[in-house]
């Protein structure tokens, strides 16, 4: 985990405005960090860590009633790349996999080669050697099932 402290220091700089306050925060963060691997698995720690710095500055600030002097789109890299995305990116991709797995052999092959390959009915139809109104169907139920198993997940 300690990895990540210089990169967390200057998240957290650049926020607060004061290295000291910053390194005191992340001492915070790391503390957190230790007591919650010894009862939890924490899958990614750069995110883990992120987040529970960010929500310490957050209330921090509340507590001393003031504002952030942050801007968030100057000193943040984009959306995709921050480590909270990567990790719910990440967990999506897991997620969909456990449904996909779910799947009848056929649905699984029509709604991978549809959605994940890019694949026209027409062609899945050749591929698969059935109809295009029965690829249709595969792709329908298959969506039906994996968003059920979302839910429910």
């Amino acid at each position: 985990m300690l990895k990540y402290y210089n990169e967390l220091v200057y998240f957290v700089h650049k926020m607060v405005g004061d290295k000291q306050y910053a390194t005191d925060i992340i001492q915070e963060a790391y503390t957190k960090a230790l007591e919650t691997s010894r009862t939890t698995l924490i899958e990614n720690e750069r995110a883990y860590l992120y987040k529970v710095a960010k929500n310490i500055v957050i209330d921090q600030s509340r507590k001393k009633k003031e504002t952030i002097p942050y801007e968030e789109e100057e000193y943040t890299i984009p959306a995709q790349d921050q480590p909270e995305e990567i990790f719910l990116e990440k967990n999506n991709q897991e997620l969909l996999l456990k449904a996909l797995n779910t799947l009848p052999k056929r649905s699984k092959q029509a709604f991978a080669l549809h959605v994940l390959e890019g694949y026209t009915k027409k062609e899945i139809a050749k591929i698969m050697g059935i109809s295009v109104n029965a690829t249709q169907k595969y792709i329908v139920r298959a969506t039906q099932k994996i968003s059920e198993y979302i839910e429910k997940s």
